[in-house]
Parts: C-alpha cells; structure tokens; sequence
C-alpha cells in the first residue's frame, strides 16, 4: 500500500509532481553535484499546485480578490464553478449533495488565506501528511507559507489545503496555477508524537553521572563524517554524498 494518495476531484486540478533534486533548478551548480542532503531533501515528498491562477491584495487588514467578471471584490470565500459541483451533486451519497468546499478563503486573522489544492489526500496507517513551503525553494517575497501537520490516516481523504500569510501590502500578489504553491511529505507520527523524541547529554569525557562520554566507536563515527579543513588530510569533497548514492543502487560497500 502507498504511504500516500492523492484523489483529484476538480478536474482542472495539475497533478501533484515529485519533489525536484535540483530545487526547481534554483540550487547551485556546486550545491546540486556536492550535497546530497540538499538532494534529498528538495526531492523528498510531493509539489502540490494551486487549483487556479489566483490574484490578492491585502491592504493591512482586508484582502481582496480579482476576479475578470467583477474586478477587485473583498474576500470571504469562493467556490469552483457551478458545473463543478453539478457534477459533485451527480455523484456524491445524499447527505453530501449541496455540500460546498471553498477553494479560497480568508480565516479569522486579517492577511491569512486558506487555499484548498482541489485535492484529497490519504495515508497508511499511523502516517501524516506534512505540508510545507517548497524545500529548499527561494520563498514567494508577498506571500508566507505555513506549516501544518495533518492526521490523514485518520480523517481521510481530507481536503489538502495550506494557509497563506499575506505581507506585502504595496502590490497585487499573484498565485499562478503553473507553479507549486507547498510541499506534501508524508511522516510516520512516531516522529512528532509526545514523548516520541528525546535529546540525550554526551560529553567529550567519561560518565559524570550528568552527561556521558564518547565512546572509541562513536570517535570513529564522528572521524567519518567530517572533512578536514587540513590540505595534507584525506578529504574527499562529495564523499558522503557518493555514499548515499551507492545504498540507493543497493552497494553496500563503499569504502
């Protein structure tokens, strides 16, 4: 079973894509060649897109929409198009005909937009959904993009939205269908759960009842991980980025 699914009810919807290695293209050259973390990091999850080009302004405590038919008009909430949701009528069980999802709306503090993807998303069991600003991706200059996790293993499918914080205020700030508003990672909840991580105090010396001390492995461990700002040293730019890449194509040996 996947971890995660994507159920794309609104036609026009643009598929959800795979996180890009390269960040869209916007990391460096050394960057994309060197550091596997900022590899797989950018690549990890899933780009969502907005369901349609969307134009807002904020002028410090009310945000405005445009629209072709009607100009700038303040926002509260707006819904796909009537043929849309005839079709919803066709198919969804009685007590869901006449039920409407805004894919834009203001929340209760000024500047803050919810904008619902036209997507559902589901996953396996004890697994979340992290949704995020693109990693690793020079963020939006009139727009913030939070944060949020979602228990999408127990409300599923559920309407995979982000929220927006306006903050520029001396232009109109345009959302283009064409390209990725947020980033969807699915995480176990082990990973957030209360009492589910822990930091544990480790000394350079030996046990003083407070902390511990690093043992000869861990010594070990610590000499491969790090390079060398000694020319003379063996440090071999890359190297771990070289090793990473051969796990993934199954070559355990890499020394």
């Amino acid at each position: 079973m996947s971890l995660i699914t994507f159920h794309r009810i609104y036609p026009s919807a643009i598929p959800p894509m795979r996180g890009d290695k390269s960040a869209l293209g916007s990391l460096p050259a050394a960057a994309f060649q060197y550091c596997e973390a900022i590899r797989t990091a950018s690549s990890f999850g899933w780009y969502v897109f907005p369901p349609l080009d969307i134009e807002l302004k904020f002028d410090g405590a009310e945000v405005f929409c445009f629209a072709e038919e009607s100009g700038w008009n303040k926002l509260s909430s707006l819904y796909f198009e009537d043929e849309f949701w005839r079709e919803w009528d066709r198919f969804a069980p009685d007590d869901m005909k006449g039920y409407r999802i805004p894919y834009l709306t203001t929340l209760f503090v000024p500047g803050i937009v919810q904008i619902w993807s036209g997507l559902l998303v589901s996953t396996a069991s004890d697994y979340s959904v992290l949704v995020r600003p693109l990693a690793n991706v020079v963020s939006h200059r009139g727009y913030q993009v939070y944060e949020g996790i979602v228990e999408t293993d127990r409300f599923a499918p559920c309407p995979l939205f982000i929220n927006i914080r306006l903050i520029d205020t001396s232009r109109a700030i345009e959302v283009y269908q064409r390209d990725p508003l947020f980033q969807v990672q699915a995480i176990h909840r082990s990973c957030y759960a209360d009492g589910g991580a822990y930091a544990e105090k480790i000394g350079l010396g030996p046990p003083d009842g407070v902390t511990h001390g690093m043992s000869a492995t861990e010594w070990d461990g610590l000499r491969s991980t790090i390079r060398s700002a000694q020319p003379l040293r063996d440090s071999q730019i890359g190297r771990y980025g070289a090793a990473v890449r051969k796990r993934a194509k199954g070559q355990e040996n890499i020394d």
